[in-house]
């Protein structure tokens, strides 16, 4: 009998989700889109970290969502391509049955508040995990990464690297997950 542990699953997910983005695809087909899925679903690590007002978010807030969370920071490149993209998706899929969160790891927030007065990020909101705790928890092994949970709060999907999240195969894709 195969066991997975956590480790495994969300370390691996994001990891295995660089090289699986074919040439063509379906619509709906996730791995088309460049999103990976883990051999079982299993319950998101726990957020419980500020956005920039200083509200606190829990994995439990968004349950009933399909939610996106995408991990960033300012000094990356990638990163910082795909946050209007982030923002687009946000604003196109509605915040009824989905929930887009982008997770800042190690910056200061000073910081964060200079980069995002430059890009568009209206109604995307961004959560500051200042200390990098969650980097242990959600096996963060480079940024950006993107966790797609379902509306009980399982990891279904995840991504490693930059994507574009408001093109239309992605929204038709995640918008059927709900």
């Amino acid at each position: 009998m195969v066991s997975f542990n956590r480790r495994d699953i969300l370390g691996g997910l994001a990891a295995g989700a660089v090289a699986v983005t074919p040439a063509f695809g379906a619509e709906h087909d996730f791995k088309y889109l460049g999103l990976a899925e883990p051999p079982l679903a299993i319950d998101a690590p726990e957020l419980d970290i500020p956005d920039l007002s200083g509200t606190i978010h829990r994995i439990g807030d968004y349950r009933g969502k399909t939610v996106v969370i995408s991990f960033w920071a300012t000094w990356c490149p990638p990163c910082r391509k795909e946050m209007p993209t982030l923002a687009r998706l946000n604003r196109e899929l509605g915040q009824e049955r989905f929930a887009v969160l982008a997770v800042n790891v190690g910056d200061r927030e000073d910081r964060v508040r200079d980069f995002l007065q430059k890009i568009d990020h209206d109604a995307l909101p961004v959560l500051l995990d200042q200390d990098t705790k969650l980097a242990s928890k959600w096996f963060i092994r480079g940024l950006p990464v993107t966790y797609v949970l379902d509306a009980g709060g399982r990891v279904i999907y995840g991504a490693i690297g930059e994507r574009v999240w408001d093109s239309p195969a992605m929204i038709s894709g995640l918008k059927s997950l709900s």
